[in-house]
């Protein structure tokens, strides 16, 4: 019952080094997606510490797949307002890009220093257009998310990765739920993280809570669902 799907390939490289290149990673994800591109919608996978190569893969994919977006990990060891990053920054927002990026937790060798959202507001800021979005509603730090959401336009989060408590913690899962729908009904699309949660609780499972719990009323849960998504993509 999904009629889109966004994915989300993620640099790991520089931190342990993976079995293929990083580019040939992403033409693998946009080859074997390439048939369904009216269904499943790859972003890019880089980690702006590649530098000039970064740049070069973005825009290499933007022309020759039409590259809706980007997914960054800021736990690889950089933050997101450091001068270093500004340039890549600068060709994502030329490109029209929507950026996808972690925050919150993170466990060793990734850092979870680097992934607070706040690191967020001066690149928001500096990039009025640039649309960035905080996955996990920013984990522990939500509280921050919440702020930038309200202080930036161009701040949305995600809802993934809330699955984590369950099936043990439903109440928890509502009280986050209720928090999206009260601070950021306009700005949160639904998520998975698959397949990290499909191993002990199944995405069905957790978009049919979503759909079916009283967290929220029929509309807001229509823009959580695909809604703010499609308007943030343009669909």
């Amino acid at each position: 019952h999904v009629d889109r799907a966004v994915v989300l390939p993620i640099d790991y490289n520089l931190v342990d080094q993976a079995r293929v290149d990083i580019e040939q990673y992403n033409i693998w994800a946009f080859e074997g997606a390439a048939p369904y591109r009216d269904r499943i919608i790859p972003f890019v996978g880089i980690d702006p510490q590649r530098g000039d190569r970064a740049i070069s893969i973005m825009e290499k994919f933007v022309k020759k797949y039409d590259a809706p977006g980007i997914k960054v990990y800021p736990a690889t060891g950089w933050y997101p307002n450091e001068e270093r990053v500004q340039r890549f920054w600068e060709h994502a927002d030329d490109l029209g890009l929507v950026v996808t990026t972690h925050g919150g937790a993170a466990w060793g060798p990734l850092d979870e220093k680097y992934t607070r959202p706040s690191f967020y507001d001066e690149v928001l800021h500096r990039y009025p257009d640039l649309r960035v979005v905080i996955a996990h509603i920013g984990g522990k730090y939500r509280s921050e998310t919440y702020e930038l959401c309200a202080k930036h336009s161009n701040c949305f989060t995600d809802i993934s990765a809330l699955q984590g408590w369950l099936p043990s913690d439903p109440d928890t899962c509502m009280s986050r739920l209720k928090e999206v729908a009260e601070k950021v009904p306009d700005r949160a699309s639904f998520g998975t993280d698959f397949p990290l949660f499909d191993l002990s609780y199944p995405s069905e499972m957790w978009l049919n809570f979503v759909r079916d719990r009283p967290w929220a009323d029929e509309d807001t849960k229509a823009k959580v669902l695909g809604g703010n998504m499609r308007r943030l993509l343009g669909l």
